[in-house]
């Protein structure tokens, strides 16, 4: 009788524990997608203030075209030329830093003439201590 009893008080003490890794995770899992995404809000208002300074005729463009004119940078860039601050980069466990990679595609109608009739594409890729997305280059 007491080992059944034992058994069943194991069983709900296993389950207790289970559920209660499983809630942290999840909130943790939460955590980070929301500090991934503030992260990423703030690299891609570096990066437009940057496309806007370096082409001022040009329109950022939504969709991302492969195009024959491109440069990449990292967030080292954004933060040394002063577009990015680097505690707007700090990881979820408020020590590391986050990377980004931002790949910048350009399409000019006339190739003489890089201030009318341009529009500027990029994308961002960041990297976390714990997190990177496919397409990230170092």
């Amino acid at each position: 009788m007491r080992k059944n009893i034992f058994k069943v008080v194991m069983a709900i003490l296993i389950i207790i524990l289970f559920s209660f890794i499983i809630y942290n995770v999840r909130v943790n899992n939460k955590r980070s997608e929301k500090r991934y995404a503030e992260i990423r809000e703030n690299v891609k208002k570096g990066v437009e203030w940057n496309i806007r300074v370096q082409h001022p005729g040009c329109t950022i463009g939504k969709e991302f075209k492969e195009t024959t004119m491109g440069t990449s940078y990292n967030s080292a860039f954004l933060v040394k030329n002063g577009y990015l601050k680097k505690d707007e980069l700090l990881d979820v466990d408020g020590k590391s830093y986050c990377d980004a990679y931002v790949d910048i595609n350009e399409y000019y109608e006339d190739p003489l003439d890089h201030q009318h009739n341009c529009e500027v594409y990029y994308k961002i890729y960041l990297k976390c201590k714990g997190y990177k997305e496919k397409g990230y280059r170092a």
